[in-house]
């Protein structure tokens, strides 16, 4: 009885797989700022417009969450938002906001000692967010004067990003300029979708005219073959 002989995989084929298993992982590992970069590209009009704010790299602080507490200087007030893309504490801060407990962050002011309030954002990612900071913003914090403030968090391998925010209470602003970058960057290729559109309907109208008159000629002739036949 006949076998087939077993063909071992190719040194190629194999390293095809895996160059596109890589590339698959790096195209998903890069999602979150692949979707803030199209969104800092979408806001640079409006911003550049004054119709709305984003965030410079200037004015990012980025902690490394080895040490605490860390002294931080605030040099204005205002709302901030804390941005981390570690996975543990993304979802430790997804668990603390479900349940209501306190943030894992804590904000005092260095000259009284008093406490300044950080909440919890139960939002995901969204392209308003800055591509500048690592992650996405888990807590929310509102400095009422600017100053040194001493922030406490449980330590580890990873890095903490204070960012002003410039989003709350500008959604529907931010959203709407969204609508009419997306609206301008689609009109060319719905003018050309038209004009294509328009041309094949012109070229059609032309076939079915062309079409009509090759009936029409050959209906002339076959009824002067037949009247031919009938003179016969």
């Amino acid at each position: 009885m006949a076998t087939e002989g077993y063909r071992p995989a190719r040194l190629r084929t194999i390293a095809l797989g895996i160059a596109v298993f890589v590339l698959a992982l790096i195209v998903v590992c890069s999602l979150s700022q692949g979707v803030k970069w199209t969104g800092a590209v979408l806001l640079f009009l409006p911003d550049r417009l004054g119709l709305v704010q984003t965030v410079r790299p200037a004015e990012i602080l980025v902690l490394d969450m080895r040490r605490s507490p860390a002294q931080v200087a605030f040099s204005r007030a205002g709302r901030y938002q804390l941005y981390t893309s570690d996975y543990d504490l993304l979802v430790i801060a997804a668990e603390l906001a479900r349940s209501g407990a306190p943030a894992w962050v804590t904000i005092t002011d260095a000259k009284t000692g008093a406490p300044v309030t950080v909440t919890h954002i139960e939002r995901g990612l969204l392209p308003f967010d800055t591509p500048h900071a690592s992650g996405r913003p888990v807590l929310g914090v509102e400095i009422p004067e600017p100053g040194a403030y001493f922030m406490d968090f449980p330590t580890r391998q990873a890095t903490l990003s204070v960012v002003p925010d410039y989003i709350t209470g500008r959604e529907g602003v931010m959203y709407a300029a969204f609508a009419v970058e997306v609206l301008l960057l689609s009109l060319p290729f719905a003018v050309a979708l038209y004009r294509r559109e328009m041309r094949l309907r012109v070229y059609l109208r032309e076939r079915r005219r062309h079409s009509q008159q090759q009936f029409e000629k050959i209906r002339r002739l076959a009824q002067g073959q037949d009247a031919m036949e009938d003179d016969r």
